[in-house]
């Protein structure tokens, strides 16, 4: 039965990420907000921004609420990305244990656009000024819970409160520069879901989740929603799905099927590479990375310190556009206890 279940599971995949099965249309809408669609963890960079199957990792907060139910006692997170240009974002969290009720989470993100420069004209021998656009920035509130229903099955969901604040407006009268005293800033609220499956079948892992679930906004007169993302995603363990488990030595492999509201339907593939439970290794591969002027590869690396009483882990990735944007770094710390 668990083998059907699989099979029909990996048809799904086929179908949501195969356009020819959309009547052959391109699913290209727009969106507003999109520095959601910034990852959040480096660990998950590395492997083309593949998250939703990995267990005790808070980082999943930001991709698979599910996941949260793996998370044992205490945990916090931080994740710091340099972005394009002089633009970068931050990403923490914080999530507690309660035995028997599952495990509630609070998290945060924060963008940063970087330094905006105005002018106006004015009767100088520059013939401009320079002028305070106000305050650009992103951030993100967000209240998380998961829970392991049974042994196989976490479920989890996450309430998020999002704002963008794209500064003032400015007016030129007479020679001098006024504020029209407009502050361009929107909130919204959105929520986040998400599903994990063990198997119990070679590690394979089943996975589900959508993201930036969202009523339309009003901005300007012109509607929009935010980047709402729907994935499905199959995970497992190379060693153990052919041969038997070796604790020293785990090769995990994870296809994930991505529809966003944004973006063509595509698929991720990652790999993650763990030897003796200390050091690991990234790579993977994204098919749609060339709408964004992205390399399809990407890379990472990460170092595990388990004792009796503390889980610390420390990750990097490396992801690159074209020559003139640039490469953008992760760096994430996390630890339980």
């Amino acid at each position: 039965m668990k083998k059907i279940f699989i099979v029909s599971f990996l048809i799904l995949l086929f179908i949501t990420t195969n356009p020819a099965f959309a009547g052959g249309k391109q699913n290209l809408g727009q969106a507003g907000m999109t520095f959601l669609s910034i990852g959040g963890s480096a660990r998950a960079a590395g492997m083309a921004d593949i998250l939703d199957f990995a267990k005790n990792d808070l980082g999943s907060v930001f991709y698979n609420p599910a996941g949260l139910g793996s998370v044992e006692n205490r945990a916090f997170y931080f994740n710091y990305t340099q972005w394009l240009a002089d633009m970068s974002v931050a990403h923490m969290a914080f999530s507690w244990n309660f035995e028997n009720i599952g495990v509630f989470a609070l998290s945060a993100q924060i963008m940063n656009y970087g330094d905006f420069n105005g002018t106006a004209i004015a009767q100088n021998t520059q013939g401009y000024t320079n002028i305070d656009v106000g305050t650009v920035s992103g951030m993100v509130l967000g209240l998380g819970y998961g829970v392991q229903m049974t042994e196989q099955f976490y479920i989890g969901g996450n309430v998020k409160w999002i704002s963008q604040n794209l500064g003032q407006n400015d007016t030129y009268i007479g020679g001098e520069v006024e504020s029209s005293g407009k502050v361009n800033n929107i909130s919204d609220i959105a929520f986040d879901f998400g599903t994990m499956y063990d198997t119990d079948i070679r590690s394979i892992m089943l996975t589900m989740s959508i993201r930036n679930y969202s009523s339309q906004q009003l901005y300007e007169n012109e509607e929009f929603t935010i980047p709402q993302t729907f994935k499905i995603g199959i995970a497992a363990d190379l060693i153990e799905l052919f041969s038997n488990p070796n604790k020293d030595h785990k090769v995990f492999l994870a296809l994930e099927g991505v529809d966003a509201r944004d973006r063509i339907q595509y698929i991720n593939v990652g790999l993650e590479y763990t030897l003796i439970q200390m050091v690991v290794l990234r790579a993977g591969w994204a098919s749609n990375r060339s709408q964004d002027d992205m390399s399809p590869f990407t890379a990472g690396a990460g170092f595990i310190l388990d004792s009796s009483s503390f889980l610390g882990k420390i990750d990097f990735s490396y992801s690159s556009f074209d020559s003139a944007l640039g490469s953008t770094l992760r760096f994430s710390i996390s630890g339980a206890f």
